[in-house]
C-alpha cells in the first residue's frame, strides 16, 4: 500500500469499529474455507481484528492467528480489544513478509485485495509463506460492482483501489503457482480459493 493509504487507514482506526458494519456471516465462511483447530492462519490487512478474534476461536491453543496490517493505529486498536495466545500482530506489507516460507497453512484476504498496490508481489510473497498445499483465500462480502461503486463513493485515497472481477484474477493467480480450486462472485460474495501448487 501507499503512504497515502497507510494515512487514511490510520486517521480511521479510532472509529473503524463504529462507522464500519460488522459481518456476521464470518465464522460460517471461515468453516466453509476449511479453519481447523491448529492451523497458522495469516489474516492480511486484518485492521482491528475482526476477522482475527473469528480465526482465533477455530485454531484455538495449538493454531496461531498472524493479523497483519500495513496500518499500526488499525492494529494498536487491535490490541487493545483482542487478547488471545494463539494471536500476533503484525505492522507489515503484504509485499515483504517478514515470515519464514512454508511457515502458513491458511492466508486470508478479507476486503483488502483492491488496496493492494502491487498485487504480483504480494501474491509471490504469499506463495512463498504458504506450506506446500497451503490455500489462500480472497474474500469480499459483496462482488466487485459493489465494492467498486463503494469506494467510488468516498472520494478520498481508496477511490482508485478497484477490485477486477473474480474471472479476471484467476490468471494472475495461476501465473504465481496457485491452483484455483473455488471462485465465485454474486451480489453478495466475492470468493476466490487456491492452493499452491
Amino acid at each position: 500500500m501507499s503512504q497515502a493509504h497507510r494515512d487514511y487507514f490510520n486517521r480511521l482506526a479510532a472509529v473503524w469499529n463504529d462507522v464500519a458494519a460488522p459481518e456476521l456471516r464470518l465464522k460460517e465462511l471461515m468453516l466453509r474455507f476449511g479453519v481447523i483447530p491448529g492451523d497458522r492462519v495469516l489474516d492480511v490487512g486484518a485492521g482491528t481484528g475482526r476477522l482475527s478474534s473469528c480465526l482465533t476461536e477455530l485454531v484455538g491453543m495449538t493454531g496461531l492467528v498472524i493479523a497483519m496490517d500495513f496500518s499500526e493505529k488499525m492494529l494498536r486498536q487491535g490490541r487493545s480489544l483482542l487478547r488471545d495466545g494463539s494471536l500476533q500482530f503484525a505492522c507489515t506489507d503484504v509485499c515483504s513478509l517478514a515470515l519464514a516460507d512454508a511457515s502458513m497453512d491458511k492466508i486470508v484476504c478479507y476486503s483488502v485485495f483492491p488496496h493492494i498496490k502491487r498485487p504480483d508481489a504480494a501474491l509471490r510473497e504469499m506463495h512463498r509463506v504458504l506450506c506446500p498445499r497451503g490455500k489462500l483465500l480472497i474474500l469480499h462480502t459483496c462482488c466487485s460492482r459493489k465494492l467498486n461503486a463503494l469506494h467510488a463513493s468516498l472520494e478520498d485515497v481508496v477511490w482508485y483501489d478497484l477490485l477486477p472481477k473474480a474471472a479476471e484474477l484467476l490468471p494472475l493467480l495461476s501465473e504465481h503457482g496457485f491452483a484455483v480450486e473455488k471462485s465465485e462472485e454474486v451480489p453478495e460474495l466475492y470468493w476466490i480459493e487456491a492452493r499452491r501448487r
